[in-house]
């Protein structure tokens, strides 16, 4: 049975229930854009026509544009960049074979990168959708990936348990961190791109610097009693944020991994956490809320 006929054996008062937040991106302003399901919310403002879930959502450098990204889970990613001003779809792209899960504009914003299910990270032009590439070494699910600010480097993280650093104008794998016990659910770069931090599904963050051509662990720590979800730096590089499906986010020093606020307990899991640039934190939840997360 199909997601369509099934919705419709609901009650409309089941079948109208809020969308998970499946994604956030904070603009430079303020403005917040959410993935939802078959939808995108950009400030009060809903853009639709994706085919399912939008499980990335991000602002070009300008904020004028937002890639948003998901697809048919088994048959196809999808694409789309929407004009913000207009409120229209000026590209959509497919390539990927299954659905996308991560979505990054490069710092000069000419480049989206996109990860997905497929185990392959592709690289798009951003105006007119064109496949410029496909990076191919992780052997499982890729879930996350973020340009470092110069755009010279492309971190991934995957469920084969490795964070891998490539080369983004060639394409070529730089070298991998395979320290983690169990799958990686997410990457962030701090604001410098010399430390990336990643969390899964081994409750575990852990961090490390980033040379040319090796990283150096930093910090390692049992962080949560479940999987984590999402990690964000803050933007003065002085906070790491954690979200759990522990329904908890904690915030530590990266220089030491202490706490430096208590748990926050939230009512479901954070699917998407992202500091705005005045320090904010938000968090999207499975059950459809959008907060911001106190200090």
């Amino acid at each position: 049975m199909n997601r369509r006929s099934f919705l419709f054996l609901f009650p409309a008062s089941v079948v109208a229930k809020p969308s998970p937040v499946y994604s956030l991106d904070v603009s430079a302003d303020g403005t917040i854009a959410a993935g939802l399901f078959r939808d995108v919310r950009i400030g009060t403002n809903v853009l639709t026509g994706h085919a399912d879930a939008v499980r990335a959502v991000a602002f070009s450098p300008d904020g004028k544009q937002l890639a948003a990204a998901g697809g048919n889970p088994g048959r196809k990613g999808e694409l789309k960049v929407w004009d913000i001003a207009s409120k229209q779809a000026i590209v959509t792209a497919t390539g990927h074979s299954d659905a996308i899960y991560s979505a990054a504009f490069s710092p000069d914003g000419k480049t989206i990168a996109t990860s997905s299910y497929d185990k392959l990270i592709k690289l798009w032009d951003a105006s007119t959708g064109k496949e410029l590439r496909t990076l191919k070494d992780h052997i499982d699910a890729v879930y996350s990936v973020a340009f470092t600010p110069d755009g010279k480097r492309l971190v991934s993280g995957a469920a084969d348990r490795s964070v891998k650093i490539w080369n983004p104008e060639t394409g070529e794998r730089l070298y991998t961190l395979s320290d983690a016990t169990d799958g990686i659910n997410c990457v962030a770069l701090d604001p410098k791109g010399q430390r990336v931090a990643a969390g899964g599904l081994d409750k575990t963050i852990r961090i490390w610097t980033l040379g040319a051509t090796a990283g150096e662990l930093q910090q390692t720590l049992i962080a949560h009693e479940d999987a984590i979800l999402r990690v964000a730096w803050s933007p003065d590089g002085k906070t790491l944020a954690s979200g759990s499906s522990d329904r908890t986010i904690k915030r530590f020093n990266p220089d030491n991994m202490a706490e430096v606020a208590e748990p926050r307990r939230i009512k479901d899991w954070p699917q998407a956490l992202k500091f705005a640039p005045n320090g904010t934190l938000h968090a999207g939840l499975f059950n459809g809320e959008i907060i911001e997360v106190p200090k």
